[in-house]
C-alpha cells in the first residue's frame, strides 16, 4: 500500500479493480482506497497476473503492508498471506455505511463468512446514538494532533477597499482568492513561515514552492487541498484553479496535483457572516489563517471617522516553528499585500 494519506497512515480499500487472476498492466487501476481526506486510485505498479488479494474491500490497513500479489500465471503467492474477509456486497456496503471495518466483524456464516446480521449486531452494540462516520473520526484524530501542538494566535485588521474593488472588476474572483494571492507572496518573503516541523530528528523542512492550503467544507466533511503558487496565476486563471479543487474534494477524489505539502491554509467564513474566529492548525502544518466577512466598519481616515470595507484576519501558528515577532511580521506582509 502506496503512502497515500496527508495525516495518516492508514487507508481503507474500498474497491478492487482487478480480480484475482486477472491480468494487470503498469499503470493501470488495480484499486480505490479511501484516505483520511479523499477516495483515490491506486495503479499497478508492475506487470503480471494478479494472483492473491491479501486485504479484501472494507479492510483498513498501513501505508507500506502488503496487500496483493503479482507475478507470473501460476506462480505462487507467499503462504503467509492471510485469507480476505468473506462477505456478500450489500453486506460490505452495509458496514461501509455505519463505518465498521469487517475485518473486525466475527461472521456467523460458513468459512466465518460476515452476514448482514453480524453487521446490525456489530452497529446495535454501538447503542442508540449516531455513529460517527469515517471522516469525521479522521478529523477527530487530526483534531487531537492538533491539540497537542504549542500554538498561539495573532491579530490584525484590513482596509480591503483594494481588494474590494478589485474583486469587483474581476468577474468570478472573490475575496478568496484575492487572499490567496496575498499569503503565497507573504511566503515568499517570509520564508521562515513557509517550512514545516519534522518530528524525526527534529529538524525543520523547508518547502521550495509558495503552494497555499484552502480548507474546503463538504458534507460531513472538512478537507484541506493544496492550490500551487497561486500568486503565479492571474486572479481569474486563479478562480478557477480553485474550483476544480474544491469539486474534486467535495467529491473524494482529489488529484495528485491538489494534495502537496503546504505550510499554511487559508480557512475563510466570511460567506457565512462570520466576522472573526480562530482556526485550528493542520497537524501536518504550520499555520492557518481565518478570514471572516468584508463588512462596512467605522475607522478613523485622514482625521475623519468614515465608513470602511474592513476585514478581520487572525493567524494561528505552531510555536515550534515561529514565535510571535515572525508571525506578526508575516501577517503584516498580508496585510500589506491587501492594501495595496
Amino acid at each position: 500500500m502506496p503512502p497515500l494519506g496527508q495525516t495518516s497512515d492508514e487507508l481503507r480499500i474500498v474497491a478492487w479493480r482487478k480480480r484475482e487472476g486477472d491480468a494487470v498492466a503498469v499503470g493501470e487501476p488495480l484499486l480505490e482506497v479511501e484516505t483520511d481526506k479523499a477516495t483515490l486510485e491506486v495503479e499497478a505498479a508492475v506487470a503480471g497476473t494478479l494472483l492473491r488479494i491479501v486485504h479484501g474491500e472494507g479492510q483498513t490497513v498501513q501505508s507500506g503492508a502488503v496487500i496483493a500479489y503479482v507475478g507470473e500465471p501460476g506462480e505462487e503467492a507467499a503462504a503467509e498471506a492471510p485469507a480476505k474477509v468473506e462477505a456478500a456486497p450489500a453486506v460490505r456496503r452495509l458496514a461501509q455505511e455505519h463505518g465498521i471495518e469487517l475485518a473486525r466483524v466475527r461472521g456467523s456464516g460458513p468459512g466465518g463468512r460476515v452476514e448482514r446480521a453480524d453487521v446490525l449486531a456489530l452497529v446495535e452494540e454501538g447503542g442508540s446514538g449516531e455513529l460517527v462516520s469515517r471522516h469525521r473520526r479522521s478529523l477527530a484524530t487530526r483534531l487531537r494532533r492538533s491539540a497537542a501542538i504549542p500554538q498561539f494566535t495573532v491579530g490584525v485588521t484590513v482596509d480591503m477597499t483594494a481588494a474590494a474593488a478589485l474583486v469587483e472588476r474581476e468577474q468570478g474572483v472573490t475575496y478568496t482568492h484575492v487572499l490567496l494571492q496575498a499569503i503565497a507572496r507573504a511566503l515568499r518573503a517570509h520564508p521562515d513561515l513557509n517550512r514545516l516541523w519534522v518530528e524525526e530528528g527534529p529538524r525543520l523542512r523547508p518547502l521550495e514552492r509558495a503552494d497555499v492550503g484552502l480548507a474546503v467544507a463538504g458534507e460531513e466533511t472538512l478537507l484541506v487541498v493544496t492550490i500551487p503558487e497561486p500568486d503565479r496565476l492571474p486572479l481569474p486563471e486563479l478562480a478557477r484553479e480553485a474550483e476544480r479543487a474544491a469539486a474534486e474534494a467535495r467529491a473524494g477524489r482529489t488529484s495528485e496535483r491538489y494534495r502537496g505539502p503546504a505550510a499554511v491554509t487559508l480557512s475563510n467564513l466570511g460567506m457565512a457572516g462570520i466576522d472573526r474566529f480562530t482556526a485550528v492548525i493542520d497537524p501536518d502544518q504550520t499555520a492557518i489563517l481565518a478570514a471572516g466577512r468584508v463588512a462596512e466598519r467605522p475607522a478613523v481616515v485622514d482625521g475623519s471617522l468614515q465608513a470602511v470595507q474592513q476585514l478581520e484576519l487572525a493567524l494561528t501558528v505552531d510555536h515550534r516553528v515561529a514565535d510571535g515577532l515572525a508571525a506578526g511580521a508575516f501577517l503584516a506582509a498580508i496585510r500589506d499585500g491587501l492594501q495595496g
